[in-house]
């Protein structure tokens, strides 16, 4: 059973160490899905860090911006995102986002339709 304080301190500690003195303890639970990249992509995680930090974006816009590469490496894993988290220890005591997990919903019910229209428009008769 993932206990809240526990991922909040766990997350908290990676801030702190990160460098991001500036988040809150209370607010940690809402970058957890940026940790997780950060775990499971560090060279993606610190390049996308790195280019929001140079364009002068806020850390409300890098928080944003952590949720596409997780729905990319979701897509490339079967869309099983708990199971991502689940498999790395680190992640395993987290629940996912539930914003996380909306979003590759989505994004795994477009690519069904868009595979299923260009599938459907190849056996047109004419």
């Amino acid at each position: 059973m993932k206990k809240e304080v526990q991922v909040t301190n766990e997350v908290f500690r990676y801030a702190k160490k990160a460098g991001a003195s500036y988040i809150n303890k209370p607010k940690m639970r809402h970058y957890v899905h940026c940790y997780a990249l950060h775990i499971l992509d560090e060279e993606a995680s610190n390049e996308l860090r790195r280019g929001l930090k140079e364009r002068g974006e806020n850390v409300g816009a890098w928080r944003q911006a952590c949720y596409k590469p997780l729905v990319a490496i979701a897509g490339l894993q079967g869309w099983d995102i708990d199971a991502i988290f689940n498999a790395d220890p680190r992640l395993s005591i987290w629940y996912v986002p539930t914003k996380l997990r909306q979003l590759c919903h989505a994004e795994r019910n477009n690519n069904a339709a868009s595979s299923s229209v260009s599938v459907g428009s190849a056996h047109l008769p004419f």
